[in-house]
């Protein structure tokens, strides 16, 4: 039985740019869903948990740091990676700030770097999930070791 592939959500208004980005990505085996609306996007992020968000930063209902603090609310463990140019420079130091986003990539990019990239950050999801999940397992084993404590005084 085979590994559930990692899933991406990719935020672009641009079917140009999302999607030939989403073919790359779905060689490497990855579950792309695109969506053009970053608002829509919201909603199925309510709906569905990514591993990795990947959002342009100029679309015409809201800027991508936007759309990545709130997105970032809805999917705490979400990785989010930023698409942008050089004049977005201060708006995505803000959002870095604000923790919403996790990595950068330039336009125009190299598609191995940015494979690289999306590979770098889909190993932090997993690493932090794996931690998340340890911590709970290790809470609730202390929870019950209490209890059991509890119990038997």
């Amino acid at each position: 039985m085979g590994t559930k592939p990692n899933t991406i959500l990719l935020v672009d208004d641009d079917s140009l740019v999302a999607n030939p980005l989403a073919r790359l990505l779905r060689t490497k085996g990855y579950d792309v869903s695109i969506c053009p609306d970053p608002k829509a996007a919201l909603v199925i992020c309510k709906k569905r948990t990514f591993d990795l968000i990947i959002t342009d930063q100029h679309m015409p209902v809201m800027y991508g740091t936007e759309f990545a603090q709130q997105a970032k609310k809805l999917q705490p463990a979400a990785r989010i990676i930023l698409i942008s140019s050089y004049s977005d420079f201060e708006q995505v130091i803000n959002a870095f700030n604000m923790v919403a986003i996790d990595q950068q990539v330039l336009k125009p990019w190299d598609n191995s770097n940015l494979l690289k990239v999306v590979d770098e950050q889909l190993q932090l999801s997993f690493e932090m999930s794996w931690q998340e999940q340890r911590a709970k397992h290790d809470g609730d084993t202390k929870s019950l070791s209490a209890n059991t404590l509890l119990r038997a005084g």
